[in-house]
């Protein structure tokens, strides 16, 4: 990958916001890393959760660079680009409708324990084999992820590692949080604040969605135009 001509530093920051916050699309839902996480943490502290989210870190990262590698030939074509950063943004927004519609009906139950202490080996297996068994991770990154990568365009190793580590970022954030709650035996994160904060990530999320939706409509209808007006005349 070479750095392409006038990109702007600025695009890193920008890369890690956007990925940071669209992360908690799949980080704050329920789900059995959430399961887990909470289970080994009543057991063992916060080394649980260290363990089990470097798992699932593990497991992203091979899932970005073969992204990487899939897409890189055909980011340069902006009808393609815009058709991924359709299919992605549409996901993206349709998750944010979900998360809000599906508000009071999820519950953050920290009452959860495991019954089994595991090593650090251990947890680093477990934390990527239940988001590997989880249909949402698979969806997830095949259309939301695949179409973020297609609308930011990364060109570079530190572009990509950007978006990587903002995507991370807001896991390690989201399950340390809820790691600390339980360690620390305080009951604040009640269901109310809770819903509260799926509905403004959820609200959040849909305008990413939307706005990665005019991007890939911009990119396709943008570069049909050009490629009619380069057509010889009748």
């Amino acid at each position: 990958m070479s750095e392409a001509p006038g990109r702007s530093p600025s695009v890193l920051p920008k890369l890690f916001g956007l990925a940071f916050i669209t992360g908690f699309s799949g980080a704050i839902m329920p789900g059995p890393l959430l399961v887990a996480v909470i289970g080994q943490t009543v057991l063992q502290g916060l080394r649980g959760v260290v363990g089990l989210i470097t798992g699932h870190a593990l497991l992203e990262l091979v899932t970005v660079a073969l992204l990487a590698m899939g897409l890189q030939a055909m980011l340069g074509r902006p009808r393609v680009r815009g058709a991924i950063g359709l299919l992605g943004g549409a996901g993206l927004a349709w998750m944010g409708f979900d998360m809000v519609r599906s508000v009071p009906h999820l519950t953050l139950d920290l009452s959860q324990a495991g019954a089994q202490v595991y090593s650090w080996p251990q947890l680093i297996l477990w934390g990527a084999a239940v988001c590997a068994a989880n249909p949402y991770f698979t969806a997830w990154w095949a259309t939301v992820g695949a179409g973020q990568l297609a609308t930011m365009a990364p060109r570079t190793v530190p572009e990509y590692l950007s978006f990587y580590l903002g995507h991370e970022a807001s896991d390690f954030s989201w399950y340390l949080i809820v790691g600390a709650i339980i360690v620390t035996g305080r009951n604040w994160l009640t269901d109310d604040i809770y819903h509260g904060l799926i509905y403004a990530c959820g609200i959040v999320i849909a305008l990413l969605g939307i706005a990665f939706i005019y991007t890939g409509l911009r990119l396709t209808f943008g570069a049909k135009q050009g490629e009619d007006a380069s057509q010889p005349a009748e």
